[in-house]
């Protein structure tokens, strides 16, 4: 029999992390067989350069990952906030790098991020509102 192994992950936590270290975080657990569940989104930069990174790792023991998100849908206050906090970290990393302190933490956003192994997940149906996983293992 066969076992799959799945982390429950806090957003608190990955934020603590700088983008990079983030992503590493990630992809090292993946590698390691371990299916993610986050109570968080990554923001849309952040996902692309995750997939970017796992794109430069993919091997024969190693053939990529599957993400799916759930974003809380906001309304226009909550979407000029995010914008807002955006902008907020552009700035703090721009003065970082003025004073030679470029790394900062970025918060997740509100949501629900799946993220496994390609081996291992096999089909991913998202709606608007839930998402169902088919893994085999």
């Amino acid at each position: 029999m066969k076992k799959i192994k799945m982390d429950f992950i806090s957003s608190a936590s990955l934020s603590e992390k700088e983008p990079e270290k983030r992503i590493n975080f990630i992809l090292n657990k993946i590698k390691d067989g371990s299916i993610l569940v986050i109570d968080g989104v990554l923001k849309p930069e952040e996902e692309m350069n995750l997939i970017r990174e796992t794109m430069r790792r993919v091997d024969e023991g190693f053939p990529g990952i599957e993400v799916c998100s759930l974003k809380k849908p906001g309304n226009f206050l909550t979407n000029l906030v995010d914008k807002f906090m955006d902008r907020k970290e552009d700035i703090q990393r721009m003065f970082g790098t003025l004073t030679g302190n470029p790394s900062i933490t970025t918060n997740l956003r509100t949501g629900l991020t799946f993220i496994g192994p390609a081996k291992v997940i096999k089909k991913i149906k998202k709606n608007p509102d839930s998402f169902s996983v088919l893994a085999e293992v």
